[in-house]
């Protein structure tokens, strides 16, 4: 299975014979400018074949965790900088050549057996209801790096598949999803589809977690009936469905995902991903996998997903 972020804008791409795409913000793709990369020993774009391939030996690989809802990390509020302030920075540090890129490649291996039902917080099986999940993730090396001012996922060519829906998270917050399991989330008679489901901050971000209150365990399941959900972008838009792609349930697709610049800079700073010299322990960045079951042994499981992470920083 594989995604594809940009997190200062974002653009995922996966699928069956789709071309690799980069995750970048409107505004990045009209003010591009070069960066300085500095990319991991024996790291290439090419280093993820489109097709089959072997594991890069380089590349993060993503480890299931099993403890449930994990606090966001707090803003210092003597050292953090809100997200005009940061987006200022990024723009001088881009003006007068100190802005850095560095690439990473990410997995998140295939995983072939059925939700853990009945353990880890999952329930029993129960049809057309969220009983059970699969939580992944991955840590983000921050080492050097004093401003974060964008991310970028690249994938190649490969196989997009996963049952029943998935999440991609930063830090517990929900970059996009195949459906949208918030409590503004709506039926298409626009009746309210979770008056208990993931809350929503006035920025638009929602915050995912596994046990309620305001989580996803329990939750009544409507397949396909809901619109999908991308940080920062509007399903009422007119664009909405070129810049948010994600293939439905169990379907060999594409995907692929843009979201407005400001997004990013509002995620980072609620997820606490702010930061400076001063400071010796730098906070995490996980970027989190999970995929949700109701009753099948096929639920909470995906094909192989590959990427290419590139994040534009300030050393």
């Amino acid at each position: 299975m594989r995604l594809l972020i940009t997190v200062f804008g974002l653009l995922i791409a996966t699928g069956f014979a789709c071309k690799p795409a980069s995750f970048q913000s409107v505004e990045d793709a009209e003010q591009a400018a070069p960066v300085t990369t500095d990319q991991e020993p024996g790291i290439t774009a090419d280093a993820f074949p489109e097709t089959g391939g072997a594991v890069l030996d380089e590349a993060i690989e993503a480890t299931e965790i099993t403890s449930t809802d994990i606090k966001l990390q707090v803003p210092d509020p003597t050292t953090s900088k809100t997200p005009e302030e940061v987006k200022v920075a990024c723009a001088d540090a881009k003006a007068n050549g100190t802005l850095k890129s560095k690439v990473i490649p990410l997995l998140f291996p295939a995983k072939n057996t059925s939700c853990e039902y009945e353990k880890n917080d999952n329930l029993s099986r129960k049809n057309e209801v969220i009983r059970a999940r699969r939580e992944e993730s991955i840590e983000l090396p921050l080492q050097g790096m004093t401003r974060l001012c964008n991310m970028k996922f690249d994938a190649p060519k490969q196989n997009m598949k996963f049952d029943d829906e998935i999440f991609l998270t930063l830090n517990n917050l929900v970059v996009a999803s195949s459906q949208d399991y918030s409590t503004k989330s709506k039926l298409k008679d626009n009746v309210q589809a979770y008056p208990n489901g993931l809350t929503i901050d006035a920025d638009g971000l929602v915050s995912y977690k596994w046990l309620p209150p305001n989580g996803m365990q329990n939750l009544e399941y409507f397949n396909g009936k809901l619109d999908k959900y991308c940080v920062g972008l509007d399903p009422k838009q007119a664009d909405f469905a070129q810049l948010c792609q994600i293939p439905k349930t169990d379907t060999n697709g594409s995907m692929s995902l843009t979201l407005p610049q400001p997004a990013f800079l509002k995620l980072a700073a609620k997820a606490g991903l702010e930061f400076d010299k001063k400071i010796q322990q730098l906070p995490k960045a996980r970027l989190g996998f999970v995929t949700t079951g109701d009753n099948n042994d096929s639920d909470c499981q995906h094909l192989d997903f590959q990427m290419l992470l590139t994040v534009d920083y300030i050393p």
